[in-house]
């Protein structure tokens, strides 16, 4: 299908990451650019997980012919993998992981700064869904967004994985200004206030952006294929989500002016630069 056009540019890139699997990040994701486009903003979300992609199936999208990775691999245009569902703009990866490699090693930078360029000059906000840890491919989606979201369980494991994760974003310079936790309301878990104790003393000022509590309906919507914003909008777990998109659109001291035209080329060279590994 082909990307929508005439929409003032203001495009903002964040990645939604955690420095552990489970965590529920690409729940998160799928949701949040819901969440986004109901109160109005054109949202892009796409599957930076190229080797164990599932956004799709969160997303209820099982029969997408053609994905990102023929993109990268340059057997199509980056419209041709762009779906419209539940009112945004989705990119996924596929399923497949065979040959991941061989389409990373032959990556031509300028097929890579077209794609993103054309992505990016058309929506106001581009999600993408990091993978777990700090391996490879999480650097490549962390370093290719100006933004980052990370999410955490209120667990003391997750939270160290978390704020490695953080700290990796300070280092490719992806600007972060709090943090999700997931899962919120068991009993042997970590406090909000702990979580944030934790956080600010190890890295300044870290604030908690939204705190979604442990939710049945979450589980039931997966099941059905559905995110849960659409599957039950009113149940605790989605209205933590819908309130977090409205930070997310109320910033307003952002590092970065979205709508510079520089600013718009930094972003698409990051992109470029992290999918390629090559300096744009």
């Amino acid at each position: 299908m082909t990307v929508g056009a005439g929409m003032k540019i203001r495009p903002r890139s964040i990645s939604i990451s955690s420095g552990k699997g489970g965590t529920g990040k690409t729940m998160l994701t799928a949701n949040l650019g819901i969440a986004l486009g109901n109160l109005g903003r054109d949202v892009t979300i796409l599957d930076g997980d190229l080797a164990m992609a599932n956004l799709a199936i969160v997303m209820g999208m099982h029969k997408c012919e053609i994905n990102f990775l023929d993109v990268l691999a340059g057997k199509a245009e980056i419209s041709d993998a762009v779906y419209k569902n539940y009112n945004i703009k989705v990119v996924p990866t596929g399923f497949r992981f065979e040959g991941i490699h061989d389409v990373l090693a032959d990556l031509k930078k300028e097929r890579v700064e077209k794609s993103m360029g054309e992505l990016l000059h058309q929506t106001e906000f581009l999600l993408i869904d990091a993978p777990a840890g700090i391996a490879d491919s999480t650097i490549i989606s962390i370093a290719a967004a100006r933004e980052m979201i990370p999410i955490t369980n209120p667990t003391y494991t997750s939270l160290v994985d978390c704020y490695k994760t953080v700290r990796l974003a300070n280092v490719l310079g992806a600007w972060t200004r709090g943090l999700v936790v997931n899962r919120v309301g068991r009993a042997a878990d970590l406090s909000l206030e702990d979580i944030e104790h934790f956080m600010s003393k190890a890295l300044g000022a870290m604030p908690i952006l939204a705190d979604i509590p442990e939710d049945p309906k979450v589980l039931e919507a997966e099941r059905e294929g559905v995110p849960v914003v659409v599957y039950e909008p009113e149940c605790p777990a989605s209205a933590a989500i819908n309130e977090l998109a409205k930070v997310v659109t109320g910033e307003s001291d952002l590092p970065y002016t979205p709508s510079a035209e520089h600013e718009i080329d930094e972003t698409i060279r990051r992109l470029t630069r992290a999918l390629t590994g090559r300096r744009a």
